[in-house]
């Protein structure tokens, strides 16, 4: 009777809600890796290389950038002057020419970059990194 007890305790327990853990490290992790390779044109869901293209809500869905899917794609091949950053990113000129990231990196991209805009891109507390 006791170890049913215990086991309704832990799985109950905050401590354990691993699902809300690990959608906060997955935002984390989206925020550090936008950080690292997209901060430097998109800084606060800006743009500035092409001031109607940002990562706002209104923008995306001018530009026809509506779901997850497509910031995934957006970011994997590039579009217009944005350049690719999927490991296998062709044409070549179309693509980075530093680091790629793999494809679950640029699914959490895509991911954060969706949440950001869906809530108007607050500010992204820092935790020192």
């Amino acid at each position: 009777m006791f170890p049913p007890l215990v086991a309704a305790f832990v799985a109950l327990s905050p401590i354990c809600n691993t699902p809300a853990i690990a959608q906060s490290v997955d935002i984390q992790r989206g925020a550090t890796l936008f950080g690292q390779a997209c901060i430097g044109c998109h800084d606060g869901g800006g743009n500035i290389i092409q001031p109607g293209a940002t990562l706002f809500t209104k923008d995306l869905e001018r530009n026809g950038v509506v779901t997850e899917d497509d910031i995934y794609r957006i970011t994997y091949y590039g579009k217009g002057r944005m350049p690719g950053f999927g490991e296998s990113c062709t044409p070549r000129g179309q693509c980075t020419f530093g680091p790629r990231l793999k494809e679950d990196e640029i699914k959490l991209l895509a991911e954060f970059v969706k949440l950001q805009a869906d809530q108007g891109w607050p500010n992204v507390a820092s935790n020192g990194d």
